[in-house]
């Protein structure tokens, strides 16, 4: 059985500090304070060394990047990477679906997938801050909301109901990362490209305002961890020195304190940084991504108010809440019901519903007056190419 392996206080904060942290992780081993997984950890942007903007030399450097995933020896690389800020050919809603007995089911995971020009590929950057030797570019990045989750804990749907059983993590990655995740999962990929408005740099403003929301939401998480002083007085191990307080309150204000350019919580998500399976899932995180920043790029250009995405109902109905924390019988009893209403409900999203969310309000690119969709399987053939060219052994 792994024994997990605390990161200490002031590891986390010199992991902070640094101009270009590279880490490499163990998924089953490694946690943060709180025994949430440190594979986990939340994408932050750096912007005291960014540049935000349109200009040639603009860019963001982002933290935590997942840029190398080996399921099989539970490893992972974490990264930081040079952003051009005018950069982003294009910007796909990823539905990925999971499988029953080889047929798609109506559920999954969203997320999305920004791809660059290229001549204006991110760059992944080494501990001294130099693009990393022989092959530092990459193609594309995919941003996921998910469920933060102590390692080898599997997400739990009826728990992902309570907002106070999860906590939401921006997490970003290389595609490729994710495709190979999904492949062995066998989940397939479904992509619709977003339709934006024709004005200059709108798609640049959707990779703004993404990431300056998941930092957002990243920093209050993280914060509120700390605030809550999870593991603080716990001496865990025998060789674990035990944090002092101005270490854990050096985090929290690292992680308040940063420059930020603007406050988009509020905004929003009404202040609320938790998951919650219905509100503030993969799904509608993605979705209110792309509201909010559709919706500045109609500001930006003086353009008339955009129609707003449908994302959530106003209320859930009592038996949803009832499944949070009902016993075992009246909770199975409950389950058929939530499952209809959620299957029924026009305004909760599911992964099937999503694009439908966004072509309702002409986000999504048509042909032939159909959304435009492409599907990738992943086991066979990826956005990346053929899986068997691109093995070698």
């Amino acid at each position: 059985m792994t024994e997990h392996r605390e990161f200490s206080a002031a590891d986390i904060l010199n992991w902070n500090r640094a101009e270009s942290p590279l880490i490499r992780v163990r998924i089953p081993r490694d946690v943060v304070p709180g025994g949430l997984s440190l594979a986990m950890a939340p994408m932050f942007v750096k912007w005291q060394s960014s540049s935000p903007g349109y200009g040639p030399d603009d860019h963001y450097i982002v933290q935590n990047v997942n840029i190398v995933n080996n399921p099989v020896g539970g490893v992972v690389l974490l990264a930081t990477l040079k952003v051009f800020a005018a950069s982003v050919e294009s910007v796909q809603f990823v539905a990925v679906t999971t499988k029953v007995k080889r047929r798609d089911t109506p559920f999954g995971h969203a997320m999305l997938r920004f791809i660059f020009k290229e001549d204006r590929r991110p760059i992944i950057l080494d501990q001294a801050g130099l693009p990393l030797a022989n092959d530092s570019e990459v193609s594309d990045l995919v941003l996921s909301w998910e469920a933060w989750r102590p390692p080898k804990a599997s997400f739990d749907p009826v728990k992902g109901l309570d907002p106070s059983t999860y906590a939401l993590t921006p997490r970003c990655l290389v595609g490729a990362v994710r495709c190979l995740h999904d492949s062995i999962l066998n989940r397939p990929w479904h992509c619709y490209t977003l339709k934006l408005p024709e004005v200059e740099h709108a798609h640049d403003e959707m990779l703004y305002s993404c990431f300056a929301l998941a930092d957002a939401v990243a920093r209050q998480t993280v914060s509120h961890l700390i605030d809550r002083r999870i593991g603080r007085g716990q001496k865990l191990f025998a060789d674990y020195s035990e944090a002092l307080d101005s270490e854990w309150d050096a985090i929290g204000e690292y992680s308040r304190g940063a420059k930020l350019p603007e406050e988009p919580i509020r905004e929003v998500l009404d202040g609320k940084i938790s998951y919650q399976l219905l509100e503030r899932s993969c799904i509608t995180m993605a979705l209110l991504s792309v509201d909010w920043a559709n919706h500045r790029i109609h500001q930006r250009a003086g353009l008339p108010e955009p129609r707003r995405v449908e994302i959530a109902p106003e209320s859930l109905p009592s038996f949803i809440s009832g499944l949070v924390s009902g016993e075992r019988t009246p909770l199975l009893l409950r389950i058929p019901a939530a499952l209809h209403w959620v299957m029924h409900n026009e305004k909760t999203v599911v992964v099937d519903k999503a694009p439908k969310a966004l072509a309702d309000v002409n986000l999504l690119e048509r042909r032939l007056g159909r959304p435009v969709r492409t599907v990738y399987d992943t086991r066979r053939e990826t956005p990346y190419g053929s899986l068997s060219h691109n093995i070698i052994y």
